[in-house]
């Protein structure tokens, strides 16, 4: 055969490999999205469905406003609005990787409507009925969470208190974005199991699955340039949390079997704003407030309360 053939196949057969890759890990079309009332079957949720179920029931049967803006990059991103108090606080809370809502969210909902605020509840890009299919770990996120603050702020008027919330990828979106800087009145951020950095995270899970990380970490980021146009490297929570002006409140659980404390504690001590941090005992990863309602609503309303008397 010729070597020129040759060539051509092994080059095709890579970025044919390449391409599976990048499908694998960024992928998150229509039609894998799942309803929040079909909760997986996983260790995750197991102890704690009756409680999600209910909370996804709740949030359908309060009264909220769908609502929606458009990235930078012309993608449309829809988001849920509960208004729950008149002339109240508003909360923003962005979920995680293959995330919902009402799954992820189910303690700031609990928060909020047990503590007179409002709350808009968003389905990141390519979750929910938002827009794209690919997931970028933060990457494009951070620039929608910029988007989602400037909204509210403008919708809602530079009197109104904002707070942004995450949970594991949403954490670390809102924590990356704060270097692109938010309105003025956004007085706070509550970051849930966030990750340091989108690399370190893929690199964690690679690792996990028993893979060798290097040459794997290699593949992947070089399908998100090939196929996804972006780069995993191009931003991370840590770097922007040095530079953060605003307070942040962390919160990890202790048994976190997917994002490892150490990263929690790794931006905890980098971050350059006023910070607190509240390691939820038996929590694994996005169940903290499933797993200790008490403690995290305790832990966030002294916090969002604390970060208000600040502005006084």
């Amino acid at each position: 055969m010729d070597i020129f053939v040759i060539v051509l196949v092994l080059i095709m057969v890579f970025f044919v490999a390449e391409y599976g890759l990048y499908r694998f890990v960024f992928s998150h079309p229509f039609k894998k999205r799942p309803n929040a009332h079909h909760i997986p079957e996983s260790n995750l949720y197991k102890a704690y469905r009756d409680k999600m179920l209910e909370v996804v029931d709740e949030m359908e049967r309060t009264p909220h406003e769908e609502v929606s803006i458009q990235s930078s990059d012309g993608r449309r991103l829809y988001g849920q609005f509960y208004h729950l108090k008149k002339d109240a606080p508003l909360m923003i809370f962005f979920h995680g990787y293959h995330g919902v809502s009402a799954w992820d969210g189910y303690g700031f909902f609990k928060i909020c409507k047990d503590n007179g605020m409002n709350i808009l509840m968003v389905d990141e890009r390519a979750h929910g009925k938002s827009e794209s299919s690919i997931i970028t770990f933060g990457v494009k996120e951070r620039q929608d969470c910029k988007l989602w603050a400037e909204y509210a702020a403008k919708r809602f008027g530079k009197n109104t208190d904002i707070f942004l919330a995450g949970v594991s990828m949403g954490a670390a979106s809102v924590l990356m974005a704060s270097e692109l800087g938010f309105p003025e009145n956004v007085r706070a951020i509550v970051s849930d199991c966030g990750y340091s950095e989108p690399a370190a995270i893929i690199k964690e899970t690679i690792r996990k699955m028993r893979l060798p990380v290097k040459p794997v970490y290699r593949l992947v980021n070089l399908s998100a340039h090939l196929f996804g146009h972006f780069d995993l490297e191009e931003t991370t929570a840590l770097n922007a949390i040095k530079k953060i002006k605003i307070p942040v409140l962390f919160l990890h659980g202790r048994q976190d079997s997917i994002v490892p404390l150490s990263m929690c504690e790794e931006l905890y001590e980098n971050c350059a704003g006023r910070k607190e941090k509240v390691l939820i005992e038996g929590a694994d990863h996005a169940n903290s407030a499933m797993t200790d309602y008490e403690t995290y609503e305790k832990a966030v309303m002294g916090f969002l309360m604390r970060s208000l008397a600040e502005k006084r």
